[in-house]
This record gives structure tokens, sequence and C-alpha cells, in this order.
């Protein structure tokens, strides 16, 4: 025991700054039903800006500090409320998408604010050194990080248990609508704790920063640890989240003791991933969502006119066959690229656009394919075919693994644990040398099926095509069947379609895994276009990228995935550098004004056209409007009722 003690102190230190971000998750949760994914963005950003303010400009930290504190971190605080003010009502799904763009949206805004460099940022403390007993040494910069911590949950304990607004607090938490009726304003109790949140979220991420340096990606998943604290707290009690922060800090010290590389290591990094995967299966039903009255967004049923759908697929022929005759040498290799993401992207159509289960984890699924066809392709590639198949299925028991939580879980819960899926894929599974060749990557041999080789540009073009032609037909037929109406019967009313007599639980879990095995199919073809891929390539964040330009394009439609398809490939095009770093931006941007439409800009440019023609005619809007509101730029704090607006005027 004499050996363990230092690593207990020393994981009381680190797992504060754990405990930090958890009460600022479970306040934000507790008050408003929003579970904030983009936390670590805020937390980054802010560690960004507290290092331009200090570093860049030489203002001191006793002028900074209080800047970012007080003013920058507020200010992000209350356009966060007033963001998702807008879509309390919706359901959870949508909620994650923005939240997820929004986190997006900053760690596209850094490079352009504050340049693309890693940073290293010293702390604010002392760095020097005490000694604590007979052998540790302990960092002045350690010791005041915790009492910081403690500071901060007492200071946050007492406005909520002593004061005027703690009560208040404690009345919206308990019931919104009885605590708007005795003249509690819970738009006001809403915005307060986001603006604490986020004052938390900027004091962690300054605090974290000095530790491990500035990096937009890293860092994020670093406060990610922060969510396991959060759900086994049941994303409610403050002090639980706070007692399990600096337990998981101290388990991951102890772990440390034991191994500071290889398996013992690689367990300790996925320690916060594992504990939240295990929270979610073990509470599953226990775990509700704060809203209970969500309002769904339904999708429109699929047009099933023959001569439309033969158009339509007449018109993508004659498109891919003439482009060859226009691009060639490496920018066709980008489009073949582009091909395969699309098919990648149509099977996350199918999984959340009509089936309704959100996934943080698809590309997980793609890189099981990958690396098992650069494993039995062979150097020449005449094992393709047959080892697509075999990462087909391996990828389905992964899927069941990964469906299993949805049996018991739904909206946001489910996203978080495929969200701790992916992220255990890539700190446990994908680096593994025997798995992908470790950092270094494995190489994929391009296609020899059934005696053609497929070594060159165009050949494999034309390989691209038919894959992602034969996952839109199949994606189109499975719509327009019995299947199609099965699963959005599941999404829009999943007591009605157990009702009718649908298996719910089958359906759940086939739907996982078979989505899983075409992205799984789909992503050996994408590692035979890279040649060689390594764990990196089918990181969390390729999820992260994957499900924002499907809900770009049309999470619910099969020209969704194609449109993904090709926002992907202005990426991959040599275009300046100006124009690329904007593009994840406007990616971004774009998600969160539409995430609300499963059908993409299709819908929301109705909306535009009908209001538009009824100024132009000078007639009742309400007629063109079928009675309903206007779309919510022109009125965003009416437009989440979705009520006609005679209800909303008697109201």
């Amino acid at each position: 025991m004499s050996g363990l003690w230092p690593f207990l102190v020393i994981g009381l230190f680190s797992g504060s700054i754990y405990a930090l971000a958890s009460m600022g998750i479970v306040l934000t949760y507790k008050t408003s039903g929003v579970f904030n994914f983009a936390y670590g963005g805020i937390a980054m950003f802010c560690g960004f800006t507290f290092w331009q303010l200090r570093d860049g400009w030489h203002i001191s930290s006793w002028l900074s500090l209080p800047l970012l504190l007080l003013v920058v971190a507020p200010v992000m605080g209350l356009a966060a409320e007033y963001l998702f003010r807008a879509v309390i009502t919706l359901s959870a799904e949508i909620q994650i998408v923005i939240a997820l763009a929004v986190l997006a949206f900053l760690q596209a805004l850094v490079p352009i604010f504050y340049g693309g460099s890693e940073r290293s940022l010293n702390s604010i403390f002392p760095t020097s050194t005490f000694r604590l007993g007979s052998s540790l040494h302990v960092s002045w910069t350690q010791l005041f990080t915790l009492l910081l911590a403690v500071a901060a949950a007492l200071a946050l304990s007492g406005l909520l248990s002593r004061t005027r607004l703690g009560l208040a607090t404690r009345a919206v938490v308990d019931n919104r609508d009885l605590a708007e009726l005795n003249g509690v304003s819970s738009d006001g109790v809403s915005r307060l704790a986001w603006v604490i949140s986020t004052v938390f979220a900027a004091l962690a991420g300054v605090l974290l920063s000095s530790t491990v340096g500035l990096d937009t990606y890293s860092l994020v998943l670093f406060f990610i640890y922060a969510f396991a604290p959060a759900v086994l707290a049941k994303l409610v009690n403050l002090p639980a989240a706070f007692g399990w922060a600096l337990g998981l800090g101290v388990l991951q010290s102890v772990l440390q003791k034991y191994g500071s590389s290889g398996n013992v290591a690689d367990f300790e990094s996925a320690l916060p991933y594992l504990a939240l995967f295990g929270a979610l299966v073990f509470y599953g039903n226990a775990l509700k969502e704060i809203r209970s009255s969500f309002r769904t967004i339904t999708v429109s049923a699929p047009n099933r006119d023959p001569r439309r759908f033969a158009g339509s697929v007449a018109a993508v022929v004659i498109g891919l066959a003439i482009l060859p005759l226009l691009i060639h040498g490496s920018a066709l290799g980008d489009v073949s690229t582009a091909l395969i993401y699309a098919a990648i992207a149509l099977t996350l159509v199918v999984l959340t656009g009509w089936a309704g289960q959100i996934s943080l984890a698809q590309f997980s699924f793609v890189g099981i394919g990958a690396f098992t066809a650069g494993h039995l392709a062979g150097a020449g590639g005449k094992g393709f075919l047959w080892a697509a198949v075999v990462g087909a299925l391996i990828a389905v028991p992964f899927g069941i693994a990964v469906g299993l939580p949805s049996l018991r879980l739904s909206g946001l819960f489910l996203a978080l644990a495929t969200m701790a899926f992916a992220l255990i894929m890539d700190t446990l599974v994908f680096p593994r040398n025997w798995v992908s060749g470790g950092y270094t990557g494995t190489t994929v041999a391009r296609p020899d099926i059934f005696g053609i080789r497929f070594t060159g540009t165009l050949s494999f073009y034309w390989l691209s095509a038919i894959l992602l032609g034969a996952y839109a037909l199949g994606a189109s037929l499975l719509n327009r069947g019995p299947v199609g109406r099965r699963l959005q019967m599941m999404r829009d009313a999943p007591l009605g379609a157990s009702t009718f007599g649908v298996n719910l639980t089958l359906t759940k879990l086939a739907v996982f895994a078979g989505c899983g095995a075409a992205a799984a199919f789909a992503g050996a073809f994408y590692g035979a276009m890279r040649l060689t891929v390594d764990p990196n390539d089918f990181a969390f964040g390729a999820s992260l990228e994957l499900l924002l330009l499907v809900v770009l394009g049309g999470r619910a439609l099969v020209p969704g995935g194609m449109v993904a398809g090709g926002i992907y490939l202005m990426q991959l095009l040599p275009l300046s550098s100006t124009v690329e770093s904007y593009i994840p931006l406007g990616v971004a941007v774009g998600a969160v004004a539409l995430a609300q439409y499963p059908e993409g800009p299709t819908t929301r440019s109705a909306e535009y056209m009908r209001y538009f023609s009824a100024l132009f005619r000078r007639r009742p809007l309400r007629e063109l409007t079928d009675g309903r509101l206007v779309p919510i730029v022109f009125s965003s704090r009416r437009r989440i009722t979705s009520e006609p607006a005679e209800v909303a005027d008697a109201r």
C-alpha cells in the first residue's frame, strides 16, 4: 500500500479536471434537457483563446484569465443557450446533431482564428514542486487545480442549495411548466446554467491544456472522459458526478503503476470509454431523458412513381459515364474515393435517416473492412472480393454489439453508446499491430476480381461507380418495400409498430448488423483506393464528419448520401488553403441549419419558396403554409411549437 498511495494522490489531481467538466455537463442537462456534446470543443476553444490573450498578445495573466472567464465564456454560454432554446422541444436526435455540428464548427474555427499549428500552454499556477511524504513530489499546479475544483464544487452546491436562485433551479428541474406557473423564468435559469457550465469548461480547458497541450482534436477527446462520470451520476446528481470523476482519475493513475506502455496503458486510455459504455448498458431503461414530450421529425413516404425512379437512375448513369471524359488522372482518383464515400454514407442514411438509430461509429465498421482486406486480399488482390465478404461478416457481431444497447436505450443515450464504441475501437482495437500494422499502417491491394484487375485509375473508377450504383439501387428498393415501411414505423411510432406485429428487437439488431456489414464491405474498396490505411483514417472524427455530411445532404434521402460524397470530394480536390479551411466551417453551419430537416435542403427550400410566394402574390401566408408557421429563421421562438397559427395566437 505504501507504494500505491502516491498514485492515489496524483489521481485526485488529474480527476479534478474531469470533475469540473462533469459538473458543467450535468448542470446544463438538468436545467435544459440538452446534453452538450460540444463541451470539449468549448473548452478547447477557450484554451486557444487564453493562449492568444496571454502568449499571443502578451496580456497579463491577471487580465487574460478574467477576460476569458467573465467575458468570452459567458458570451459563448449565452450563444449556446440561444441556439438550443429554439430546438429544446424537438427530438434528442436533432439536439445531438446540432451539438456535434457546434463541436465541428469550433474545431474548424480555431485554425482560422488562431492558426493550425499545435501549441504549448504554460500553467497559470507555479510549476515548482514540493515534497509530500518521503517519495512523492507534487507540483503547485496539481495542488491548486484540486483546490480550485473543490472550491468550484462547493460554490455551486451552495448556490443551488442555499439561495433563491438554487430554489428556482430545483423547481425548473422538477417541473418546468409548474415552475413557470409560479413565476419562475425557466429560460432565465437555463441561461444562467449555460453560463456557469461554459465558465467551468473554460477553466478546465485552460488547466488541461497546460498538461496535454493545445490540439483541436486530442483535447476534445480528453474532455469526452468527463462524459463517463456524468452518465454514472445519471446526468442529474452533481456531487455524484464530482465523486465519480475523482474515482476515475484515481483508477487511471493506479493503472499507470502497473505499466506505462503496452496493454495496460491502452486499457488505461480506454477506461473512461469503457466506463461510459458499461454505465449505459448497466443502467439501461433507468436512464430517462429529462424531456418526455419530444416532438419527433417525421419523414415523408418515398415517391413510388416507377417513371420518376427510372429517370433518376438514367440521369445518374449518364452522369457517371460522361465524367471520365471530362477529368483524368489524380482528379478521377479523387472522384472514385468520393463515390465509395457516398456508398458508405448510404449505410448511415438507412440506419439513422430511416430506422432512426443514430450512430457515431460508422467509420469503425469501415475500418474493419479495410484492415480485413489488407490482411486477406493478397499482394495481387486476387482474394479481394472474398476478403471484402469476410470483412462484412466480421462486422456483423460488432454491429450486433452496438445494436444491443439500442434495445434498452434510445436518442441521447444510444448516441453516447455508439460514440463510446467508436472510441474503444480507436484505443483498444485498431492500434494493434496484428489488426492494422500499428500507426505505420497496412497496405491494401487493388482488386483482382474474376481475373479482371482494377489497378488503373479509370478501371477503379468504374468499379467504384458500380459499387455506388449497387448500394443506391439496393437502398432505394429497400425503402420502397415492406422493410422500408417497417423501418419508418419503428422510427416514427415504435409503440405503434410493435402493436402491428413488428419485432423491434430483431429489427434493431438486424439494421445495425446489416448497415455495419455494408459499411465494412465498402470499407475494403475504400482501403484499396487509398492503398495504405492506418488507425487514424477510421478514428471517431471520421464518423462525426460522415454524420454531418449526411445531415447536410439529407439523412432520409438516397441522394443525401451522394451529396455527402460530393462535399467530401471538395475536400480532396487541390483547392487553395483558404477555401479548404472554410469547407469544414460551412459543413458545420449547414448541419446546424438543416438538422431538423431529415430530407435535407429540399425541405427547407420548399418552405422558403412557399413563404416568398406568399409575399409575392400578397395572399394570406397561412393559406400557403397550411396554417403552419413560417420557417424558423423568420420566427424561431414560435416555430418550435409546430402548432397552427390560430392555436398559437389563441395562447
